[in-house]
């Protein structure tokens, strides 16, 4: 069972990438003439509803609290970032439901993409913790 309520952090993150997506169509004139910048906004919206809306409990946020928070703070990595920048931006049919279960897909891409170099020498890997 997940320990804490990772919703409002992951919801949190959706909602930034929403932002970018809006002052994209505001600041950049080739953007502010694509209509998917606002559809891809529109639809970070419904996935941060969605996302807020799921119990507490399920097991995707369980993986999701495994494979991209770290402490409290939800941070996908470079993968899961990307596509949540793109979200309804190419294809306008993906699901909120679907796009969470491609979520967890991608959390553990970009962890296996972490870990892959395996164990370094003490103090070779200065991005990560003690």
């Amino acid at each position: 069972m997940v320990s804490i309520d990772v919703r409002p952090a992951i919801v949190e993150r959706i909602q930034a990438v929403a932002v970018w997506r809006r002052e994209r169509a505001l600041y950049d004139p080739a953007a502010a003439i694509d209509p998917r910048q606002r559809r891809s906004a529109a639809g970070l919206d419904e996935l941060a509803d969605h996302v807020a809306a799921l119990q507490p409990d399920d097991d995707r946020l369980r993986e999701l609290h495994r494979l991209a928070f770290q402490g409290d703070q939800f941070a996908p990595g470079a993968s899961l970032l990307t596509e949540l920048g793109r979200f309804r931006f190419y294809d306008a049919d993906t699901t909120c439901d679907g796009f969470v279960d491609h979520m967890l897909e991608l959390a553990a891409f970009d962890r296996n993409e972490h870990e892959l170099g395996g164990p370094q020498v003490p103090g070779d890997e200065p991005w990560r913790g003690s």
